[in-house]
């Protein structure tokens, strides 16, 4: 026989009321029977009487019963009995982990592996409740609230097209519950592509006594995704991986406006890469496979432009040809106007054009001669609002009066040869960033920097021989390499050079800055932003869909791009249904239970049946 424990052990002094109310009960007087000859018709009815003495007894007990219960239950209470129970800790506080990754979206039987985490993490919340989205950043989308609360934010969460980082959100997890009691529910399909191994961290929260209990909610998917996209100015290359056992047909086709510009059949052998190249169309496009799979999300890919592919450029000169000349003609993205002094409205093709409309003009080996008067002022006043000059060096660039265009203070002529090396690192000067010193020159023109002006490249006594400044809102480059004198004009870094050179000034934007992979966040100024399936006004964002998102006046597309999310056909290696019971049982922790209460309860409602049998038989 097991005692029953007490918080208060000496309450049970109050016990002695028992003893007192029988000793009461006991000395009471007992009736004592007479015959009165006015009642003598009654004991012509004995037989019936003796019938219910039995139940008359009986009742009397019954109040002493009732009396010796109530008093013997308020004595227990005053000893404040209490019992220990087992109970399951881990349901006090619920962490629901749901993978929400690309990987997720895969379908079997018209149902996705995200449905079904959902289904299962909605029969999952108990206690105070909190959901983590694994996506490769993990997110809090709920903390430390009612069942009901969870249940409406897990019906309003959708799947994103990221990679998932499991192994961090497990340790986010374990921030929220701190030194508190409670599970940690992993719902996925178990790909993880992102973060700490999850093996490693689920033991760490193990020794810390955590629950964590995953659940697989993976199929048989089969898929074919594009896997990987190199976007450039002139072509893209996309490359598609067929994840299945069996060789794979495709359509792959190229979208513009809604309309197919190019389209082929390819055949893929198994778990092998196909690449293909085309070119890159303006604006947004889109690559497609089809039909589409078990997993659409890897069957599209988009690719965005900037709005600006090429460059207007205006080359001032009174040469027929040069090298100069070839070198930006070869360029892709330069449209290029030559005009001869002192016509400036008039390019070499005979066509009309307005030379202060263009993005960048060139000031290369003219004639002083044929300079008409005013033309470098307005030259420099093209810059001021916002145009872009470069000004070559020539024999007689002292003489020409160039109003203020030179970012240097020109000196002597130097007739000594020199190398020509980097003074700083950017986007015009990386092609040179292995070979420092890229070139040599004969001669070349002292010069001393103009105040606010960058040197990127000088002579070997540091004479600045490229140098950029700022006139007002537009930019000035000096170009101090005597072509003539040099072998610049003639190496394959050359054109590269012109080109980039127009670019940095003209601001030209990079391709890449407009084709990103999901799970990208971007930061900007507080404005509205349209992704994929929603607007929002933000100054950040995270890039969790596929699609094409706007904002800060331009369009960006976003893809998924990553083979490891994509096979989808991996099998989930966690623990099996057996240890989780292990880990369960172990959770399993004695509870004190106060019977305080249940006693009162017990105590009234004796007391109410004392009541009302003692009005049933008339005493009150």
């Amino acid at each position: 026989m097991v005692a029953l424990p007490f918080q208060r052990p000496f309450g049970l002094w109050a016990l002695a009321a028992v003893a007192v109310f029988i000793i009461l009960y006991l000395r009471r007087p007992k009736p004592q029977d007479k015959v009165i000859p006015s009642l003598m018709f009654i004991l012509q009815d004995n037989k019936r009487s003796r019938q219910y003495s039995f139940f008359q007894k009986l009742m009397t007990n019954l109040l002493f019963l009732l009396q010796l219960l109530s008093i013997l239950g308020l004595s227990l209470v005053a000893a404040a009995p209490f019992v220990k129970l087992k109970y399951d800790v881990t349901l006090e506080n619920t962490v629901i982990i749901l993978d929400v990754s690309a990987s997720m979206q895969s379908r079997e039987n018209g149902i996705s592996r995200f449905d079904k985490a959902i289904d299962l993490a909605k029969k999952a919340v108990s206690g105070k409740n909190s959901i983590i989205l694994a996506e490769n950043t993990p997110l809090i989308a709920l903390e430390n609230e009612n069942s009901q609360i969870a249940l409406d934010v897990l019906s309003k969460i959708n799947s994103k097209a990221t990679t998932t980082n499991i192994g961090d959100s497990l340790l986010l997890a374990k921030d929220i519950l701190g030194d508190k009691p409670g599970r940690i529910i992993v719902f996925s399909d178990f790909l993880p592509t992102e973060g700490p191994d999850i093996s490693v961290v689920r033991t760490t929260l193990s020794s810390e006594e955590k629950l964590v209990d995953f659940v697989d909610v993976s199929n048989n998917a089969r898929n074919v995704g594009i896997v990987k996209l190199e976007v450039a100015k002139y072509n893209t290359k996309v490359y598609v991986k067929n994840y299945n056992k069996e060789t794979e047909q495709r359509n792959l086709k190229i979208v513009k406006d809604g309309k197919a510009i190019t389209q082929t059949k390819v055949s893929i052998a198994p778990n092998s890469i196909e690449n293909f190249i085309f070119d890159t169309p303006s604006g947004i496009s889109s690559i497609e496979l089809e039909p589409k799979d078990d997993l659409t999300v890897d069957d599209v890919a988009y690719v965005a432009t900037p709005p600006k592919i090429k460059n207007s450029v205006l080359l001032v000169t009174k040469e027929d040809t040069s090298n100069l000349k070839l070198a930006l003609e070869a360029a892709k993205d330069i449209e290029l106007n030559v005009v001869k002094p002192p016509i400036l409205t008039i390019n070499t093709k005979k066509e009309k054009i307005d030379p202060y409309k263009h993005d960048v003009i060139i000031i290369y080996n003219v004639d002083k001669k044929d300079i008409v008067p005013g033309t470098f002022e307005d030259m420099a006043s093209y810059a001021d609002k916002g145009g872009n000059v470069v000004v070559a060096a020539q024999e007689d660039i002292k003489d020409l009066n160039l109003k203020g265009l030179l970012t240097v203070e020109i000196k002597n002529k130097i007739n000594k040869p020199t190398k020509v090396c980097v003074e700083t690192t950017n986007q015009v000067t990386k092609q040179f960033e292995k070979e420092r010193c890229f070139t040599a020159a004969g001669s070349y023109f002292g010069a001393e920097l103009n105040k606010g002006t960058i040197s990127f490249a000088s002579a070997d006594d540091k004479s600045p021989l490229i140098v950029y400044g700022e006139k007002k809102k537009g930019k000035v480059v000096y170009y101090g390499i005597l072509d003539d004198a040099s072998d610049f004009k003639t190496l394959p870094s050359y054109p590269i050079f012109w080109n980039s050179l127009i670019n940095f000034m003209v601001g030209a934007e990079d391709i890449k800055d407009f084709n990103y992979k999901t799970g990208k966040i971007a930061t900007f100024g507080e404005q509205k932003v349209k992704t994929p399936s929603s607007s929002l006004t933000t100054s950040k964002l995270l890039m969790d869909e596929v699609g094409i998102y706007e904002f800060d006046n331009k369009k960006f597309a976003v893809n998924l791009l990553d083979e490891r999310e994509s096979d989808i056909g991996l099998d989930a290696k966690i623990e099996k249904q057996e240890e989780r019971r292990k880990l369960l049982e172990r959770e399993s922790k004695e509870h004190d239970f106060n019977l305080e209460t249940p006693i009162l309860l017990v105590v009234f409602i004796f007391m109410l049946l004392e009541f009302f049998y003692i009005k049933r038989r008339g005493d009150l």
